[in-house]
């Protein structure tokens, strides 16, 4: 053989022993969850950071966030116990526990995962505060109504793999069809 085919032979094999490595490497950050997959399925789960290895042109894989979010939540409207309506906007902060049953519960979206917490998170909004009268709520502001919500909430969204490590109203008000009526009774007070 001669030594000019020899030449690009080798070069073609260094080119594609290159590319085989590179497309075997996974760079794991340390805000993320590599889910390694083979067929669809998951066969390893990466969770430290650093570099590791999967089989080339076999496996793939997926990035899950591994980092604190925060969901703002829709303003909604809620009775407290002596029946008078509030509106309340709050939003929580969650994360990823389990990486597996956040990719097969909610399909690895973040979107799926928001409208969870949104349900749950609003439910145990309503039930603070239905269960609170409107003065305790308004004094509650210091961190105790929060605490109360976020208690509520507990493990309830442990089966998909995430968790809601706190949630905070950011206001507290009257609907706008009662501002009006206070108004008008200060007034004439």
């Amino acid at each position: 053989m001669k030594k000019a085919n020899r030449k690009i032979l080798f070069f073609t094999a260094f080119i594609l022993a290159l590319i085989v490595l590179s497309s075997s490497m996974v760079s794991t950050y340390n805000d993320e969850y590599k889910l390694v997959l083979q067929f669809g399925r998951v066969v390893r789960v990466i969770d430290t950071p650093g570099l590791s290895f999967k089989i080339p042109f076999l496996q793939t894989t997926q990035s899950i966030p591994n980092y604190e979010m925060i969901y703002d939540l829709v303003p909604s409207e809620v009775n407290t116990k002596d029946k008078k309506v509030m509106v309340t906007d709050s939003f929580a902060l969650w994360h990823v526990t389990d990486p597996l049953k956040y990719l097969s519960r909610l399909g690895a979206s973040k979107a799926n995962a928001e409208s969870r917490i949104s349900v749950v998170v609003y439910n145990a909004v309503k039930n603070v505060i239905s269960s609170t009268d409107q003065a305790d709520v308004i004094s509650g502001r210091d961190g105790k109504l929060a605490e109360m919500i976020t208690e509520k909430i507990g493990t309830s969204l442990d089966s998909y793999g995430i968790q809601v490590k706190k949630v905070e109203t950011k206001m507290l008000d009257l609907p706008d069809s009662n501002k009006e009526s206070v108004y008008q009774r200060m007034i004439s007070e």
